[in-house]
């Protein structure tokens, strides 16, 4: 392999880096239990996500080895309606001007992509959501609680 072709490789890498941030107080620090729910983000799926409240996220799931514990949580949100909401991000994928974050992610992974979701009552959504935020920080999320909003923001 060429010098060239050692930097064509890493360019095409570097296309897929994400950067997680991984504190584990804020992971000991939340106390709710959810049952969530994972589905292919696909069309085909569409009648199996509920018109609940809710709250999802989008997962990256390779695959690889047929692991079952290896998953990326890009986004976490809230919706009135997850069966409306799933129906947004499949659309999404092929509207050039939406997100470009959640536009890039749905795109490069679509294979990959899974949509995850918990019901929750539509007046918890806002503080579940938070809260979730906080010990995730997703990569994907622009929007964060009060509380995290400067700290995440001095690193993005």
């Amino acid at each position: 392999m060429s010098v060239h072709d050692i930097i064509d490789e890493q360019d095409v890498m570097k296309a897929h880096e994400h950067n997680f941030t991984l504190w584990p107080r804020q992971w000991n620090e939340y106390v709710d239990n959810h049952n969530w729910k994972i589905f292919n983000l696909n069309k085909d799926q569409k009648v199996n996500i509920p018109d609940n409240p809710g709250i999802y996220s989008l997962l990256i799931q390779p695959g690889i080895a047929n692991h079952p514990a290896c998953s990326y949580l890009m986004y976490i949100g809230k919706t009135t309606s997850l069966r409306r909401r799933f129906s947004n991000y499949l659309n999404e994928r092929n509207r050039e001007t939406g997100r470009p974050k959640i536009f890039r992610i749905l795109n490069k992974y679509k294979d990959y992509m899974k949509f995850c979701y918990t019901i929750v009552d539509e007046g918890d959504l806002e503080t579940v959501e938070d809260n979730l935020l906080i010990a995730y920080i997703p990569p994907n999320n622009d929007q964060f609680p009060v509380q995290l909003r400067q700290l995440v923001g001095a690193f993005r």
